[in-house]
């Protein structure tokens, strides 16, 4: 589908969400980037429906003890701080050995983490691996989470009831309908291709291109894992959400800002934002494995049409293909 920035997109901006809380007892939910923003606000939201632990995974430990201590102050304490630069390869495989070695659940992995540079123009600089940061963290980043993580998810699966399947919830954004992707039109790898100056115009365009490698990225896990031979890969559910334009006051106020003041002015607060966040982690009609769906506003939506029919499929795929070529591990060693 198409969302016309000029009327669809106000339009959504303005609908008021809902979330029927859950009982969330019994289960371990892990937040990246839950320090601030849309994880803090969806942290806290969480926290209130009590789940049995509740870890914020943050690059930034000071504001992550900060956000543990105003959980705590509405009364829940089952929440705890990991370490994770999502920017970071080797950090992300560390987090997910860690964690697999701890004997934890993982009912929900909300890859919430993300960076939208304030900055209107100048190019991010490359992380540690050589890739753009935007794409390293919001993109690159959250996919092997992901698949560094499924061991523990396929622990959790194996036990759990039909009704109460895992989910990882891979974060995106309405801007995925704009991304114009760039990188596909060249030959060769698309990671690869947008590292390079040719391809990068701007702060905003390359945060808009990861946010569509996301619903790629999802939808292809969870086709993967429906074909899978390993059991529990049936009782896995795999989603993509958007939580809206959304921005803390100072932010809006920030002239500099690569988002417009036109849209500044329709974004939403973080605790409105963050409700398809906290839906897609609790509602029980998520609970669809072997397919994918795309929130918005708390409801399924049509993900753009770059990403449908068979040019869509064939995308898609490349997307993947090239996305475990540069990250430097194959399908084989997750077994999907």
């Amino acid at each position: 589908m198409k969302l016309d920035r000029q009327t669809d997109f106000p339009a959504h901006q303005i609908v008021k969400l809902h979330v029927e809380p859950q009982n969330l007892q019994g289960k371990t939910i892990v937040i990246t980037g839950g320090n601030s923003g849309l994880g803090l606000a969806s942290a806290k939201s969480i926290a209130k429906m009590n789940p049995s632990k509740l870890i914020l995974a943050c690059r930034n430990l000071d504001t992550a003890a900060e956000a543990v201590e105003a959980i705590k102050a509405d009364g829940f304490d089952a929440v705890e701080v990991w370490q994770l630069d999502q920017s970071s390869y080797a950090n992300v495989k560390a987090f997910a050995k860690k964690y697999n070695e701890s004997g934890l659940d993982l009912d929900v992995l909300l890859a919430n983490a993300g960076v939208l540079p304030g900055k209107p123009a100048g190019k991010p600089g490359l992380n540690a691996d050589g890739n753009e940061e935007i794409l390293a963290t919001n993109h690159m980043g959250a996919a092997l989470l992901a698949l560094e993580l499924l061991p523990s998810i396929r622990r959790t699966a194996a036990k759990a009831k039909d009704n109460q399947l895992p989910r990882i919830i891979i974060v995106a954004s309405d801007v995925h309908y704009w991304a114009e992707l760039p990188a596909a039109k060249e030959e060769g790898n698309i990671i690869k291709t947008m590292n390079s100056e040719k391809t990068w115009s701007n702060v905003l365009d390359r945060y808009m291109d990861s946010k569509l490698l996301n619903v790629f990225f999802a939808n292809e896990l969870a086709n993967k894992l429906k074909q899978s031979n390993v059991p529990e890969d049936k009782k896995i559910v795999v989603t993509s959400c958007n939580p809206g334009l959304c921005m803390s006051a100072e932010d809006a106020a920030n002239p500099n800002h690569p988002i417009p003041a036109p849209l500044r002015e329709i974004a939403r607060d973080y605790t409105e934002g963050c409700k398809t966040h906290v839906f897609t982690t609790v509602d029980p009609s998520v609970n669809k494995p072997g397919q994918f769906v795309f929130y918005s506003n708390c409801a399924p939506l049509e993900t753009a049409d770059i990403t449908l029919g068979k040019d869509g499929d064939v995308l898609r795929e490349r997307v993947w293909r090239d996305t475990l070529e540069v990250l430097g591990v194959t399908e084989q060693q997750y077994q999907i």
